[in-house]
């Protein structure tokens, strides 16, 4: 009778042990009103962004003669930085364009940097841009003509302002605001002369 007293008692122990886990688990937790959040993380502040460094030259056939252009864009990074709307903070960009002649000398010398587009452009968007570069469009009649673009420096932009530069046979300057993209915009346009 021990023995099966033994068992008995075994057996309601081991019945009664998942029914005793089973009330213990579903024990109801104390509620508070008490929200508890994620700090926010600040970020930190992100050292200005560079446009790569380039040159480019190239020969051109002009008024039959032979010229070699140099364009060079060099990031400014001792002067102060520009914001764009998200916050990411840019260097501008001086580019420096050489026409050599043939035998060498130098028929056009300048280094441009945004402030010489600044009548060109409207000042809150000149605030958040830089000077992207310089190209070398077409050599027709008279004139050398350039292209040049003051823009958002973000690599995943295509926002900027288009710019043309003529350059006449005796080495003055024209800039005028490409109107050929933006058909809206008015076809006269200020010239300015270097």
């Amino acid at each position: 009778m021990k023995r099966y007293k033994m068992k008995l008692h075994t057996a309601l122990l081991v019945l009664t042990t998942p029914l005793a886990f089973a009330l213990t688990s579903c024990k109801q937790q104390p509620t508070t009103k008490d929200i508890i959040a994620p700090k926010p993380v600040t970020k930190a502040p992100t050292k200005p962004t560079k446009m790569q460094a380039y040159s480019h030259q190239e020969t051109v056939n002009w008024l039959g003669e032979t010229y070699t252009l140099q364009i060079r864009r060099t990031p400014l990074t001792a002067n102060d930085t520009m914001t764009d709307d998200s916050g990411n903070k840019y260097y501008d960009n001086s580019i420096s364009v050489k026409i050599l002649r043939k035998d060498g000398s130098v028929f056009y010398e300048n280094t441009f940097v945004k402030a010489d587009f600044a009548s060109y452009i409207e000042q809150d968007y000149l605030k958040e841009s830089v000077l992207l570069g310089i190209v070398l469009e077409k050599a027709e009649g008279n004139y050398l003509q350039l292209a040049a673009s003051v823009g958002a420096p973000d690599a995943l932009s295509d926002e900027y302002v288009p710019l043309i530069l003529q350059l006449s046979r005796m080495g003055q300057l024209t800039i005028t605001k490409d109107s050929r993209i933006d058909s809206s915009e008015s076809d006269e346009e200020d010239d300015k002369v270097y």
